[in-house]
């Protein structure tokens, strides 16, 4: 068993600038070919550190994948700013700047594999994605559903919310992810959106209320506390059972003893 004492090449590096080649080395190999796909030997080398620098660091392969999941997930800071100011701005600017979040959350993450890798664990989740989601992602989707409840004049945990939030955050994002396609198959568009950027933010937030409006009254059944009909046909039995029989004006009740 290796010692947990980090050998040279990793002696008398700063840890912190060591645990960062670690993460980055990592974060482009688990992109590439997932967590089972990648070796520590294979991590080490490329963030040129002794293998032992590992266990040392982070324990293990499993935790050395979390906090790798975790950076990726991190917020930027000048995106964090734009979260701040949107919290803090009336409705309609606040949606604005909400879209200018959503482009900055993609387009400002340091190198590539950030983006890869959460994109590979949406396709195929693990355990270790489901932990990101609730301590990065969660509070996140929670603050860009109340800027959306807002401006819309709805409920932040209304599905139609909730649906206008996706379609904010993917059509924000897809400009960026998906800009080689766009050059492709519509150059014009990826130019105009190009050239005038707070166009396209302002086009973003009018469909991001469309999408609102047009969720609600497409699935008028999917309203925050408005039960299905197959829900209140199975309830239905159980709600006869439960209820008290009634009694008969007049009836005395028996006596019994007290309880």
């Amino acid at each position: 068993m290796p010692s947990l004492r980090e050998p040279s090449p990793g002696r008398g590096r700063d840890p912190r600038a060591t645990r960062r080649a670690i993460i980055d080395a990592a974060g482009q190999l688990f992109a590439d070919r997932g967590f089972s796909g990648v070796t520590a030997r294979e991590v080490a080398r490329d963030a040129g550190v002794a293998l032992s620098a590992i266990p040392y660091h982070f324990g293990s392969m499993d935790a050395l994948y979390r906090e790798t999941l975790l950076d990726a997930c991190q917020i930027a800071p000048e995106t964090a700013q734009l979260a701040t100011r949107a919290l803090l701005a009336p409705p309609a600017e606040a949606l604005r700047t909400a879209v200018r979040w959503a482009i900055a959350d993609v387009s400002c993450a340091p190198s590539s594999w950030q983006v890869r890798l959460i994109y590979r664990e949406e396709m195929d989740p693990t355990p270790a994605y489901r932990d990101a989601l609730a301590r990065k992602v969660v509070p996140e989707w929670n603050w860009l559903c109340e800027i959306v409840a807002r401006a819309a004049g709805k409920a932040a945990r209304a599905p139609e919310v909730q649906f206008g939030v996706i379609t904010m955050y993917n059509l924000a994002a897809a400009f960026h992810l998906q800009r080689g396609m766009h050059v492709q198959l519509a150059p014009q568009v990826g130019q105009a959106v190009k050239a005038r950027s707070d166009a396209f933010i302002e086009c973003v937030s009018r469909l991001t209320l469309e999408a609102v409006s047009t969720f609600s009254t497409t699935f008028p059944e999917a309203r925050l506390g408005k039960r299905r009909p197959a829900e209140r046909a199975e309830r239905a039995p159980d709600a006869k059972k439960a209820r008290a029989p009634r009694r008969s004006r007049g009836a005395r009740p028996k006596a019994g003893r007290a309880r």
